[in-house]
């Protein structure tokens, strides 16, 4: 840098000796001037709680002289109030700064006011023109020059007050003003004035933004007088992370032009004059289309000789500010600022036989300018626009380290741009939806194997786009040994043993405009003890970054967001030899900000973690930082998984995990064969059946009904109604199909007790039927009790009612046949309905007993179906309070609760599990919680794994079922509640 300056210094040298080094002028406040008159201190209400750095400015006032025939004159005061020592040491240096090359100072007083005594100090402070090229660092020099004046004896409480007039005005404008004033300041403001005396031919033109001061118009012997007046305005300000285009301080235009056409009307002589068809440009173009085959690569080529073969460097002194040197001046001398390498381009895209234009940018106000009044020195920067195949490309001589083909170029987005082209009107909008993914990390670890404490860990980082940019331009800046240095502290945060093995290794493809890092790491400790377990986490800091965390949340401006962004992130994990289980999922979160699509899949010892983040928008409103908040928590959850690493089984357990799925198996494969047994021991009793000349329909007492209905899991009913039907058929010759009658009895209910009510005149026995509108009831009770089943109302409570509202009908048929011996035979239990039963028995007391909260339940429950006596349990083990009461419980134990348990209460969280005889227990109230982490499970018998973290680094994890989504609801309340004590 040392070496590039001097060498710019030198290019400079010459013109410097020859400008001629200003001298200011102390002259009298010249008589076009109206000065404000100056309301004494003690009127005045200094707001010294929202000073800053210990001055107050009681008056700004800026006045303009412009005719046709004079120079600019532009006349400054400033009045400003020291009221402590930073004050002071502020106040005691001014810098009035100018162009030597067409602009001089004039000073008119310097003045400190003390006690109302006023005392001028032009005669003892010491003033000197010195060389300032405050741009230097970016290798920008405007030969600008600058009045440096210290003054003595300058105390807390002391106004100053100095005037002075900058005359001239760059030469490049022709003539054409323009001017732009602030009106709403950080800090307090006494008094701000604007005056300009217009005496030109073409009229001036004023525009406001983000506020509305009244205009005063006076017409004068030496012009128009336009005069702005405001006094102790409102203060504003925004907050860090802003974005550049917003700005809520209110603007004064002036502009002798009103369209952005007149803007192009002024900028395009000055490059279609610098343009060149010159041999030299042709001998690059020819070269290029040798080396380049197609008219896109042609294009990329092009925009890199103007980028890679001549230096950045601004020479920018008086008119060079704006015109632009000649493509031929700028080949020859391998240097130029963005105009220059602009124009150079130009040339070379026309020898190519490409058409192209200069788009004047402004890189700080960014899309803003779209609300801006239209003026000649709106802009700061120029690139070159094309378009190509239909579509408009945005083309920076100036970036550096740039590759591809015109498709993959980088392009600068500055929000509008305003193309420098015969007959454009308007701004053009530089916005693209860029669908390339800008930056693409896989990150690859191999977990220590046996006693092994070592695990290898590789990093392939492939960016894209600006991110490729800049990439290239910090490995070329710093090198690959401080770049890997700072990538391994930079990894050190999360793993301290770690350590890389070799330098990066970088490839290049230059044809998608891609750069490729790979890093190769070792790290000793892999895992982390956290009470006798071992732990690791795998973060996605790409995209965690990209929804970063405000300094500011109660904001007063929006927040920015980078957009478009996208980023793709993967995490391999080669496990080692264990036990390892992970449930596969997916998950997407989409909001007005950002969606994040992310899976967990697993397979043998491979468990991929896979994210996908693509940004929305490029800033948050004021109003939706909540929300923003929310979706960035949430991000944060869905980015962040852990790994947890258990001792191995030992071979008790897993000789006992062996046992109990045999028993399984046993248990199903003899259920298998008692169904089967039953099925041909009915079938062959179907054929052997007795019949009985007197029975009527279907008979049985009403006790095997109820009990051989529960003991079936209430398949008897349905049975019962087949058997009727089909007896109804028979009896009546009747078209219909029993059995689909059936299947659906509870449908056919009220139709059987009709048939049963018509036979009942005839035979006499209507008495023992219930009346209608009771058999009415009774068939909608049938068939909310089978619906209740089939929605998931209690199971134990459903099997035992759903038979009761067939009894009155059973008994009935039981009553037609009381004295046939259908009755008995239908009655009598037989061998295979008690094998039938011995074998469902167990089933059904442990599918009632979990029901009943006797034993733990297969999804997450409320806490109002925890026993009471086991809520006591929990009481005497210090998990709850004597009066708290449980939100939500799941327990991952086989038979008793007591053994492993997770559950959420008014005031915290509670975590249980027993093992070698020995309880654990974890809790914390929602105050003492940090962070909340669930990796939820997309299947629907799968679990769900919530950690935990404290404020003071420990963690513990809960373990829910997804049976149900008991999971999410879990998680969801645990969250709500957590947020709202926090």
């Amino acid at each position: 840098m040392i070496k590039k300056t001097l060498l710019c210094f030198a290019a400079l040298f010459a013109f410097i000796c020859h400008a001629a080094v200003a001298s200011y002028q102390i002259v009298p406040t010249p008589a076009w001037v109206k000065p404000v008159e100056l309301a004494p201190l003690d009127q005045e209400s200094v707001p010294l709680e929202q000073l800053s750095e210990g001055t107050y400015y009681r008056l700004l006032e800026d006045q303009f002289k412009v005719d046709d025939k004079k120079k600019t004159a532009h006349f400054i005061r400033y009045v400003m109030l020291a009221t402590n020592q930073t004050g002071v040491e502020g106040m005691s240096q001014l810098n009035l700064s100018f162009d030597p090359s067409y602009q001089h100072i004039q000073l008119h007083h310097l003045r400190i006011i003390r006690d109302g005594e006023v005392i001028d100090k032009l005669p003892t402070a010491q003033m000197q023109v010195i060389q300032r090229e405050q741009e230097a660092e970016q290798l920008i020099y405007d030969g600008s020059q600058t009045l440096n004046i210290i003054l003595d004896d300058i105390r807390p409480g002391d106004s100053l007050d100095y005037a002075f007039t900058r005359v001239g005005r760059n030469p490049i404008y022709q003539g054409i003003f323009g001017y732009s004033a602030e009106f709403d300041w950080s800090v307090p403001v006494g008094e701000q004035t604007l005056r300009v005396l217009w005496n030109k031919e073409t009229p001036l033109y004023i525009n406001q933004l983000n506020g509305e001061l009244p205009v005063e118009t006076k017409q004068t012997d030496a012009g128009t007088e336009y005069t702005f007046y405001a006094r102790e305005l409102p203060t504003k300000r925004y907050d860090s992370q802003t974005p550049s285009w917003y700005d809520p301080y209110h603007f004064v235009f002036l502009s002798q032009v009103n369209s952005w056409q007149q803007v192009v009307e002024w900028a395009l002589p000055m490059y279609e004059k610098a343009l060149s068809k010159s041999d030299d440009i042709r001998a690059i173009a020819e070269q290029i289309k040798r080396d380049n085959g197609t008219l896109e690569q042609q294009i990329g080529a092009a925009l890199k000789y103007t980028q890679d073969e001549i230096r950045y460097l601004g020479l920018e002194m008086g008119s060079n500010s704006h015109q632009p040197t000649s493509a031929d001046e700028t080949l020859r001398l391998r240097y130029g600022d963005c105009k220059d390498k602009t124009v150079l381009l130009m040339s070379i895209l026309e020898a190519l036989g490409v058409e192209s234009h200069p788009a004047l940018v402004n890189t700080d106000v960014n899309k803003r300018l779209l609300n801006l009044a239209p003026a000649t020195s709106r802009f700061d920067h120029v690139l070159v626009t094309l378009e190509h195949q239909g579509e408009r490309y945005w083309l920076d001589p100036t970036n550096s380290y740039q590759t591809g083909s015109l498709s993959n170029l980088s392009e600068p987005d500055f929000g509008y741009a305003l193309v420098v082209k015969d007959g454009e009107t308007d701004l053009t909008s530089m916005f693209k939806e860029e669908p390339v993914v800008h930056r693409s990390i896989v990150e690859r670890y191999t977990l220590p194997v046996g006693e092994q404490t070592q695990a290898s860990f590789s990093v392939q980082s492939t960016f894209a786009d600006s991110d490729a940019i800049d990439k290239r331009t910090e490995l070329a800046n710093r090198g690959l040994q401080q770049a890997q240095e700072q990538y391994t502290q930079y990894y050190q945060d999360y793993f301290a043993g770690v350590a890389h093995t070799q330098l990066p290794t970088v490839e290049e493809v230059p044809e998608k405009g891609q750069i490729v890092i790979n890093e190769f790491y070792t790290i000793d400790d892999f895992w982390t003890l956290k009470d006798g377990r071992s732990y690791a986490y795998f973060y996605a800091d790409d995209i965690r970054d990209a929804a970063y965390e405000p300094d500011v949340k109660n904001r007063v401006s929006p927040l920015y967001l980078r957009y478009p962004y996208n980023v793709d992130y993967v995490v391999e994990v080669e496990l080692n030899e264990r036990d390892w289980n992970f449930n596969n999922s997916t998950n997407r979160i989409d909001n007005d900000f950002f969606t994040l699509d992310s899976s967990v899949h697993f397979e043998g010892k491979q468990l991929t973690l896979t994210y996908q983040y693509r940004g929305k928008t490029d800033h948050v409103p004021t109003d939706r930082i909540a929300q923003y908040l929310e979706a960035r928590k949430a991000l944060q959850d869905a980015t962040d998984y852990g790994i947890r690493q258990g001792s191995a089984p030992t071979q008790e357990e897993l000789d006992e995990d062996v046992i109990v799925g045999y028993a399984v198996i046993a248990y199903f494969v003899i259920a298998l064969c008692v169904l089967t047994a039953f099925i041909t021991l009915w079938r062959v009793e179907s054929g052997k059946r007795p019949t009985f000349a007197e029975q009527r329909y279907f008979p049985v007492s009403a006790a095997k009904f109820y009990l051989y209905s529960v003991l079936s899991f209430n398949v008897f009913p349905f049975y019962w109604c087949y058997r009727n039907w089909r007896w109804i058929k028979e009896r009546q010759d009747e078209s219909m199909m029993p059995i689909a009658r059936g299947i659906f009895g509870w449908l056919w209910f009220y139709p059987l007790f009709s048939r049963f009510y018509d036979d009942s005149e005839e035979l006499g026995t209507r008495k023992h039927l219930p009346a209608k509108w009771v058999a009415a009831i009774l068939a909608i009770l049938v068939i909310a009790a089978q619906l209740s089943e089939q929605i998931g109302v209690n199971f134990a409570i459903s099997l035992l009612l759903l038979p009761l509202p067939w009894l009155p009908l059973v008994n009935y048929t039981a009553y037609l046949n009381r004295r046939t011996d259908a009755i008995q035979y239908h009655s009598y239990w037989r061998p295979r309905q008690i094998m039938l039963v011995i074998v469902f028995l167990p089933l059904l007391l442990f599918s009632s007993a979990q029901e009943l909260g006797l034993t733990p339940h297969e999804a997450v429950i409320s806490g109002d179906k925890v026993w009471q006596h086991d809520k006591r349990f929990m009481i005497r083990k210090g998990l709850l309070n004597q009066n708290e009461k449980i939100i939500y419980f799941y327990s991952d134990a086989t038979w008793n609760i007591r053994e492993d348990g997770n559950g959420i209460t008014e005031n915290g969280v509670f975590s249980y599990y027993r093992e070698d005889g020995e309880l654990f227990t974890e809790h914390a109230n929602y105050e003492d919680i940090i962070d909340i982490k669930p990796t939820f499970d997309s299947s629907e018998s799968g679990y769900t794994l919530v950690d935990i973290e404290r404020t003071d680094g420990t963690t513990f994890r809960l373990i829910l079922s997804a049976v149900e989504e008991g999971d999410h609801t879990f998680v969801q309340e645990m969250k709500r509640r957590w947020r709202e004590q926090r």
